[in-house]
């Protein structure tokens, strides 16, 4: 068996036999919500499901960006998410689900590009602030995922020279939904804790 099958294992095991109390250690520090440049909205895979419907995981982050858009705690929402499975952009996907649900495509940014975690933060921040590296370009960002997702994405963010404030959607009361997103988190942790804190262009996919 491969190392990397090994650790999937592990971290499966881990998450039915542990779920929900170390689930919870993944969760990012709660902060008060406040004022920020722009909401970021991390896309999830697929984002639409057999029938064509928009994903329930990509839904809740979808309407819990646009709730913290209507509360005016940013004037812009970035949908981040790049190709997906069969064609399209999670990015377009969460942009259109957005719209139905009354937010004008003028607040919209769409980040088309990323193919993980880390490249949306990368890509965010170059539509944000330019291609060109600028150390002066630091934005506040509401970064809204699931709340397994959060504390590596507010790393990921910070990285990339982000100010990120942690977004979490709201936990449905589905002990397979706490237990698949643990698993994961705690396989992408451990494979993680080999590498750098802040990788590069090419390091693990999400």
């Amino acid at each position: 068996m491969s190392s990397q099958r090994v650790v999937v294992l592990l971290a499966v095991t881990c998450a039915l036999g542990c779920g929900r109390p170390l689930g919870r250690e993944l969760f990012a520090p709660r902060e008060p919500l406040r004022h920020a440049d722009a909401i970021v909205v991390l896309g999830n895979r697929p984002p639409t499901d057999a029938e064509g419907r928009v994903a329930p995981e990509t839904a809740r982050r979808v309407a819990h960006g646009v709730a913290l858009y209507r509360r005016g705690l940013a004037e812009r929402i970035v949908m981040a998410g790049g190709p997906a499975p069969g064609g399209g952009t999670e990015a377009d996907v969460m942009a259109a689900h957005a719209m139905s649900l009354g937010v004008p495509a003028e607040a919209i940014l769409r980040e088309r590009r990323s193919r993980d975690t880390a490249e949306n933060a990368r890509f965010t921040m170059a539509l944000l602030c330019g291609e060109e590296d600028d150390d002066g370009c630091a934005p506040t960002l509401l970064v809204v995922s699931s709340p397994y997702h959060l504390r590596r994405a507010l790393r990921l963010f910070r990285c990339a020279g982000a100010r990120p404030i942690p977004a979490p959607t709201p936990i449905p009361d589905e002990v397979g939904y706490q237990a698949s997103f643990t698993a994961y988190e705690y396989a992408v942790g451990i494979y993680r804790a080999f590498a750098p804190a802040c990788p590069g262009p090419t390091e693990a996919r999400r």
